[in-house]
């Protein structure tokens, strides 16, 4: 008799849910039955995020309104983030419960599961709500913008995770405690984008914790992997959704010359060198500044996106205001703003200078409203769109 599973993999950032799928496929493909309702599954798998405290929060309490209504010949099984960075709150909830991290060798060699899977590109659907609905159908008919596409309609994405992990040390990070890095081989990645060329994709997000360690633990790289994808003759299109700007080598910005470059996302994090070196950051700003520029004038039909982060202790009005000077200077099309909130088992909980929510709130605030003003300087539609309510 076939085993039943359910899986909820809703809620997390799309690398993970790139993982859920994986191993939405691991049980299907080692004879276990997915399942549309709780009440009918052996197995609740439950795929999770911890980036952020509300995160966490909304994942702990889910566990918790499954484990109420468990019967005594269910498991719960929690996959993903949360289970490196807050275990004993989940063992609160049920000591019972199965935990995995974000590793499929563990789940294989626990289920003592016969077969792999293999590396393939796959679609992530997002319901959009009624806001996002009206600018998807605006783009549609008057902007035909494929970077809005990109932001707003997942189903015309066909996603690959093409590494996860990352090599870095950041003091605000938990998730580096969650996965060890490891790459897939340039070849299986070519091979997934094959496939899903011929069922009709033509854009393609390239997936992972942080690209700029790609092939570290191949003997490859990123610029390598680049270089091979950009000789596929198909008119397809890529985004690079994330990678530290010490991935921008000399090779990359070449290969980033390519038309096929759709979209990056480079997260600075701050414009403060002091704030960096806090965070653990391993690049100089001003340098990576540079690089970004240059990247921009070799394809004037690139995006790039950023991340920031505000309120980091110790971060003084200077400090963020080296962090808004950048952003004014209109080098970005895109920026999501972080307030800074502790995480479990990270350094920065432990720093001096803490910075109040309501001047995170602030700050956080000015960033959005001079992105607006560059976007209208700039006579950009699409940016003033991809930027709208902070547009995940």
């Amino acid at each position: 008799m076939l085993k039943k599973y359910y899986i909820y993999n809703s809620g997390t950032c799309t690398r993970v849910k790139l993982y859920g799928m994986d191993v939405n496929n691991l049980f299907s493909i080692n004879d276990y039955k997915l399942v549309d309702k709780v009440n009918e599954a052996d197995c609740i798998i439950i795929n999770t995020c911890s980036f952020l405290k509300c995160k966490e929060e909304y994942f702990l309490d889910f566990i918790k309104k499954v484990n109420n209504d468990l019967n005594e010949n269910q498991n719960i099984i929690i996959i993903g983030c949360l289970p490196s960075i807050v275990k004993d709150k989940i063992l609160e909830i049920n000591k019972n419960i199965i935990m995995f991290g974000r590793d499929l060798e563990e789940i294989k060699k626990y289920f003592k599961f016969d077969h792999d899977i293999l590396t393939k590109a796959t679609c992530v659907t997002d319901k959009l709500d009624r806001k996002k609905r009206i600018l998807y159908n605006f783009n549609k008919y008057f902007l035909h913008s494929s970077h809005i596409e990109y932001r707003l309609k997942r189903e015309k994405v066909c996603y690959l995770q093409i590494s996860t992990g990352c090599m870095g040390k950041c003091t605000y990070c938990s998730e580096k405690f969650t996965t060890k890095l490891k790459s897939r081989s340039i070849d299986e990645i070519k091979e997934a984008i094959y496939d899903g060329i011929s069922r009709g994709y033509k854009l393609f997000g390239l997936n992972s914790d942080d690209a700029s360690a790609y092939g570290k633990d191949i003997n490859s790289s990123l610029g390598e992997l680049l270089k091979e994808i950009v000789k596929i003759k198909e008119d397809i299109y890529f985004s690079i959704p994330e990678f530290n700007p010490n991935g921008l080598t000399d090779e990359v910005i070449e290969c980033l010359k390519d038309k096929k470059f759709l979209y990056i996302t480079v997260p600075i994090q701050s414009g403060s060198q002091k704030i960096l070196n806090l965070m653990k950051r391993p690049y100089k700003i001003d340098e990576a500044i540079e690089k970004i520029k240059l990247v921009k004038r070799n394809n004037k039909k690139l995006k790039i996106n950023t991340h920031v982060i505000v309120g980091f202790p110790g971060e003084t009005e200077a400090d963020f205001l080296e962090t808004y000077k950048i952003l004014n200077s209109g080098i970005f099309d895109r920026v999501k703003v972080f307030m800074y909130n502790e995480r479990p088992k990270t350094e920065a909980i432990n720093f001096d200078n803490k910075v109040t929510r309501e001047e995170k709130i602030r700050r956080r605030d000015k960033l959005l409203k001079v992105m607006k003003k560059q976007n209208i300087k700039h006579f950009s539609l699409t940016n003033l769109i991809l930027n709208r309510e902070q547009l995940k």
